[in-house]
């Protein structure tokens, strides 16, 4: 999938130019399963897919947090790559 596949995505589904360009950047980059759930979200093939990491959620981190699905699906990310520092990060509250 391409960075600009992705940004477009963004940009119909309300993003404005300069967080789409941020955030497909970074979504080009997803763990598995992640890739597929973002691969899922773009088609509109499923409902948004769940799941937990470290005690958080995609479904929480939406709720809680305000988040759209692809930042929570980056900080799901955060918390498979370096989630020593991701922990951290949601205890003291992402601002």
């Amino acid at each position: 999938m391409e960075t600009t596949y992705i940004y477009n995505i963004l940009i119909e589904r309300g993003y404005d130019p300069r967080s789409a360009r941020l955030v497909s950047a970074e979504l080009i980059h997803l763990s598995q399963p992640l890739s597929g759930f973002l691969e899922a979200w773009i088609k509109n093939i499923s409902e948004e897919e769940d799941l937990e990491i470290n005690g958080y959620s995609l479904s929480r981190l939406r709720r809680e947090r305000n988040m759209t699905y692809p930042a929570a699906l980056l900080t799901m990310d955060w918390l498979i790559k370096e989630p020593e520092q991701a922990l951290k990060s949601l205890e003291k509250g992402i601002k």
